[in-house]
């Protein structure tokens, strides 16, 4: 009996899971593309103060997972206010962790770690859209975007910075790839678009639901973000992780000495009766969880496009 509970604990599982978070990379890739990134200690306090002789406004992500704005001036610096950033609770049946339990977990923690570094990106595309300083849309009778849209982009941030990240939905990435074709059958407009130093990322095309909203697309279809990621202020984006201590009471412990965590999984202390589809069966409840600032901090090096 002793075994049974001790091979079910909440605290031997979340240990056995360890941190979602891979060493080897540990941050998505649009997030350590256009943002200063850091870790703070769980009593540390995070602020940001303007390099400027004027107001700056400053976009950041509360904890509804909405966007809001707040001046920023050199006597009055803003203190960023960590957010919670969960995914959902994975369900692990109990004769799964009773065949083949490493397995089984080692695939929720994937599953947990891809979660969150979706809801990551999603928060910087979402800062991205509030604080772009230009916006660009098709014009009358046009049917896709064109290198003339980009380069209309480009001449926005040109003056801010340089270094260049464009962040684009499918249907973007789409007409890019189809330039050639569509456009200038006689030059080479990919070509060209290589030129620009223009680092393309795609944004993937599954759905992710962050918080209370519904489920949406990491960046919508038609939509483009070019950022200039090289300014005299640095990144115009700012993300930190603030390092957590082991709740051992709730069963998320993960290391008990050496570096505290960035993330947690949290393991139900019962095993539940969960749903999928029309039957019901015998599972553990597994949540992934972290604390985290999101914040734009320089519109100017951000423009936007829609294709609708």
């Amino acid at each position: 009996m002793d075994n049974l509970q001790s091979k079910y604990s909440p605290l031997e599982l979340a240990k056995i899971i360890g941190e979602p978070l891979d060493p080897r990379k540990p941050y998505p890739d649009i997030v350590e593309a256009v943002c200063f990134t850091d870790t703070a200690e769980p009593t540390d306090y995070v602020y940001y103060h303007t390099y400027l002789n004027a107001t700056n406004l400053v976009y950041t992500i509360t904890s509804t997972g909405a966007v809001t704005s707040s001046n920023v001036s050199p006597q009055a610096p803003s203190e960023f206010t960590f957010i919670d950033n969960a995914t959902p609770e994975y369900y692990v049946k109990i004769n799964e962790l009773a065949s083949a339990k490493e397995a089984t977990l080692a695939r929720v923690l994937r599953t947990i770690n891809q979660t969150l570094n979706m809801k990551e990106n999603k928060y910087i595309a979402d800062l991205a859209i509030a604080g772009a300083q230009s916006d660009h849309s098709l014009t009358s009778g046009q049917m896709r975007f064109s290198y003339n849209d980009l380069v209309e982009m480009l001449l926005d941030i040109v003056d801010y910075g340089d270094n260049y990240t464009f962040l684009v939905g499918s249907e973007l990435d789409q007409d890019i790839m189809l330039w050639n074709w569509n456009d200038n059958k006689y030059h080479d407009l990919l070509q060209a678009f290589n030129a620009l130093n223009i680092k393309k990322i795609r944004m993937g095309v599954g759905n992710i639901t962050v918080d209370t909203n519904a489920a949406a697309r990491q960046l919508a279809a038609n939509r483009g973000l070019l950022i200039a990621t090289s300014t005299e202020m640095g990144k115009p984006f700012v993300f930190v992780r603030k390092k957590l201590n082991d709740i051992d009471l709730l069963g998320a412990a993960i290391k008990q000495e050496g570096e505290k965590p960035q993330r947690l999984v949290f393991v139900s202390p019962n095993p539940i009766n969960a749903s999928g589809g029309t039957s019901r069966y015998l599972a553990v409840g597994i949540t992934g969880y972290e604390q985290i600032v999101a914040a734009c901090v320089n519109g100017m090096c951000v423009s936007k496009f829609s294709r609708s």
